[in-house]
């Protein structure tokens, strides 16, 4: 069957994951003996992939808009997106889990894994944000639920869904079946809306949850596996099938719903594919829309739209550490009482350094009575305060030591008594 015009074939779309699992097999290599920082990896290895999508649109003469699903998504499907992200991401963590009781994975490889997402300065910060969460989700979503997607159409909607998530699974190196889920809905979520803006929001979502849980919070449960509760797992199960049943609702084919309407189905050549959607009427002219724009209502719209996606990102980072807190709260207060003490001890003057067995000792027994379930994240939110005060002029000095250790008396009178 002859390919319709500026759509890959089977074969273009299996040469251009080929081509990109090479480059970034071949980057892996390359830095690996020469010994760059992890940081040239985490942002060439987006860049190779998004640059192996454009170059198939160049080389194999396809339609850019039609692949990519260049189209606006409705301000539903954008808002769904973030409850869906965060429902996939707890989903797949625990089949990460069961996966690895399974299938284990080599520790060199989950050493990598955890060294290429750590941000411990605000430039690893913007590098891990830039490549992993902005990145990754540009560039692998374009190339797997573009070109590739779009390239198997002709095994079906399912078909070509389940194929370009087991190749997703496959460029991700690690054969366990998280990936293979969380391609199957980014799959669906393209399909089902017809716009690249979906997939993307949920990958942006998906990763960024899992740059803030392990910085933030501790929380690497793929070196570390980590059962989540069930009173979080359920509702999150539910919410992820719903989401995907009514993704998969949306993919019901035209015969059937006029079947169930009562309305003639489209003939075969007029109908529309929702994989490959053509340009709306205008959709290329808001430039010259833009331009009639007077100045000032332009700046002030550009300020509204960042001032908005500053706040939602704000708002999102806050529900994912929220999560990753209840997730596990006594793994979480460790590793912030362990990051109190060592920036107390950092910021310690030369001649008072031998109060640092008395910062020691009472950061350990903030952390027994974490241990104990004595007390909970507001009291060590309280020392937090304290130490962030007194190291703002950059020292820790014996006023500042004699606080904290006036503070943490303080929180274990307080503290109820063991059960």
């Amino acid at each position: 069957m002859k390919k319709p015009p500026g759509l890959p074939t089977p074969g273009q779309a299996l040469l251009a994951f080929t081509t990109a699992f090479a480059a970034v097999l071949g980057l892996g290599v390359f830095l690996a003996q020469t010994g760059l920082p992890l940081g040239v990896a985490v942002l060439a290895t987006p860049g190779l992939t998004l640059l192996t999508a454009l170059a198939a649109i160049r080389v194999f003469r396809l339609e850019p808009f039609r692949v990519f699903r260049l189209r606006p998504a409705s301000a539903f499907d954008l808002l769904l997106s973030v409850p869906a992200a965060l429902a996939l991401f707890v989903v797949s963590d625990q089949l990460a889990t069961l996966g690895r009781l399974f299938l284990p994975v080599d520790e060199g490889v989950l050493r990598a894994a955890a060294e290429l997402v750590t941000a411990d300065s605000l430039t690893s910060w913007v590098v891990r944000i830039a490549g992993i969460a902005c990145g990754a989700a540009l560039a692998e979503e374009m190339l797997f639920r573009g070109v590739i997607l779009c390239g198997f159409r002709r095994l079906g909607r399912y078909g070509s869904i389940a194929l370009s998530a087991l190749l997703f699974t496959v460029m991700h190196g690690l054969l366990l079946p998280n990936y293979f889920v969380a391609g199957v809905v980014l799959g669906l979520a393209a399909r089902a809306t017809g716009s690249i803006l979906v997939p993307i929001s949920i990958h942006f979502c998906h990763n960024l949850a899992a740059l803030l849980l392990y910085n933030l919070g501790g929380v690497e449960t793929l070196a570390d596996p980590l059962w989540v509760p069930a009173n979080i797992l359920v509702p999150a199960a539910a919410i992820l099938a719903i989401v995907g049943f009514g993704y998969c609702r949306r993919l019901v084919p035209a015969e059937s719903a006029a079947k169930t309407s009562g309305r003639p189905a489209e003939e075969p050549s007029r109908r529309r594919l929702p994989e490959a959607p053509n340009p709306p009427p205008g959709a290329l002219s808001i430039g010259r829309e833009l331009a009639g724009v007077p100045a000032a209502r332009r700046r002030l719209g550009y300020l509204v739209l960042g001032v908005s996606m500053i706040a939602g990102v704000g708002v999102a980072g806050g529900l994912f550490t929220y999560l990753g807190y209840i997730v596990a709260p006594e793994a979480q207060r460790a590793a912030a009482i362990e990051s109190l003490r060592a920036i107390s001890r950092d910021a310690l003057p030369a001649d008072a350094e031998a109060r640092g067995a008395e910062i020691d000792a009472a950061f350990e027994t903030l952390s027994e009575l974490s241990r104990e379930g004595r007390v909970g994240i507001r009291q060590v939110w309280r020392a937090a305060r304290l130490v962030a005060a007194a190291t703002a002029d950059g020292e820790f000095g014996d006023a500042d030591v004699e606080a904290l250790l006036m503070t943490v008396g303080a929180i274990r009178r307080e503290a109820p008594n063991r059960p």
